[in-house]
């Protein structure tokens, strides 16, 4: 099995600026190829080389609806 939600369109990207003392922190809301739905906390590290994943999760009821509306949007 396959997830790419990194990878799959469309993906919805957001800072968590909260949470990003040390260094930049992003949620990520996407789907697998499976067609599951999931919000994916993670930073950058080595230049912009290596995603490290702090939490991955399948999305919240809102989530979904919030990624359904931007689904739904022109890009």
């Amino acid at each position: 099995m396959h997830t790419s939600a990194l990878i799959n369109e469309p993906l919805l990207l957001m800072p968590d600026p909260k949470h990003s003392r040390d260094e930049p922190r992003y949620h990520a809301l996407g789907t697998t190829d499976d067609g599951r739905f999931l919000h994916i906390t993670f930073t950058v590290r080595a230049s912009g080389r290596l995603i490290r994943v702090i939490s991955a999760r399948d999305m919240h009821r809102k989530e979904r609806t919030f990624y359904g509306q931007a689904k739904e949007k022109p890009a």
